[in-house]
């Protein structure tokens, strides 16, 4: 009969354990899909040092994005 393990010797044990999700490819297809761009971004940090100002550019960029994509999607 095996041993009844605690909880901190699961947590030690190599064989149980988080798996971080391979979704990087899926990351970057959504990317493309919405024409994201990066440059965009870093241009954005550096015309706005104040994070909220910059905070506020970022949420209409993203909102830009979605409603692009939504007018994709309908088409």
């Amino acid at each position: 009969m095996p041993k009844k393990r605690t909880l901190n010797e699961y947590r030690q044990s190599k064989d149980f354990g988080y798996k971080a999700p391979k979704n990087h490819k899926i990351v970057e297809d959504y990317y493309r899909t919405v024409n994201f761009d990066p440059q965009y971004m870093v241009d954005l940090i550096k015309k706005f040092p104040n994070d909220q100002d910059l905070g506020a550019e970022v949420r209409k960029y993203y909102s830009f994005l979605k409603e692009s994509q939504t007018k994709l999607s309908s088409l």
